[in-house]
């Protein structure tokens, strides 16, 4: 068992360092160029490999609080990688969505409602901290289900290069949660120990919100440069 987990746990790291630093390529390089698609792929499938291996993890170990945290932000992380990448598939085929994606719409909302359970079990222990971050981890999940479903269901209407300003989102918040778990697990071995919780958690929460600023001012800068609508919701 120590000799698979061992294994599982390589693979993760070596996935995960190979997100953080494909994931960056495409953001830098022409949209739609040989470079962006390329190191896009990988990075997709660098993704796929820490949500495969996470979970391997936390079946290994799943009364571990540490496998609790990183199995939700496994989780979303590779929904808004999966979500981003099928958008451009199915702008070539057709617009409607497939039962894959029905499925994992459901599946990311469902294990919202996980992350919820956990959340409450945090609060009535007294531990506010791991409370508040499970919390999170339940907006990320269920929203983006949500967001989907709403989509899916035509309840919100398409608008011009739909399919292009949610791939660019989903794919940053994507790199968002990347870079948070990296950070959530380098720098508390950084830094003093006994720091205030306060300061741990901006390491959870500092990331998301400064791509999802990057976002806002992206899909502004684009909507401008092609002379759209104000920002649609994604």
């Amino acid at each position: 068992m120590k000799t698979l987990h061992t294994l599982i746990l390589v693979i993760h790291i070596i996935s995960g360092f190979t997100a953080l630093l494909s994931g960056i390529v495409p953001m830098i390089t022409r949209k739609g160029g040989t470079s962006h698609n390329f190191w896009g792929l990988i990075y997709y499938w660098a993704m796929f490999g820490v949500f495969v291996t996470t979970i391997g993890l936390f079946a290994l170990d799943p009364l571990s609080l540490k496998m609790q945290f990183f199995l939700p932000v496994a989780v979303g992380s590779f929904y808004q990688t999966f979500t981003g990448k099928r958008i451009l598939m199915r702008k070539k085929i057709n617009s409607q969505p497939e039962r894959l994606d029905w499925a994992a719409m459901y599946g990311v909302s469902f294990f919202g409602l996980i992350t919820l359970a956990w959340a409450a079990q945090r609060f009535i222990t007294g531990d506010t901290f791991l409370g508040i971050l499970f919390i999170g981890f339940t907006v990320l999940c269920l929203g983006s289900g949500r967001a989907d479903y709403r989509v899916f269901t035509g309840r919100v209407p398409l608008e011009k290069m739909h399919w292009f300003f949610t791939h660019l989102a989903r794919m940053l918040a994507s790199y968002a949660a990347t870079l948070t778990a990296f950070l959530v697990n380098v720098v508390p071995k950084m830094l003093p120990a006994q720091l205030p919780s306060y300061v741990l958690l901006l390491t959870w929460i500092l990331p998301g919100v400064s791509i999802g600023i990057i976002i806002s001012r992206l899909v502004k800068h684009y909507k401008k440069k092609m002379s759209l609508p104000t920002p649609i919701t994604v």
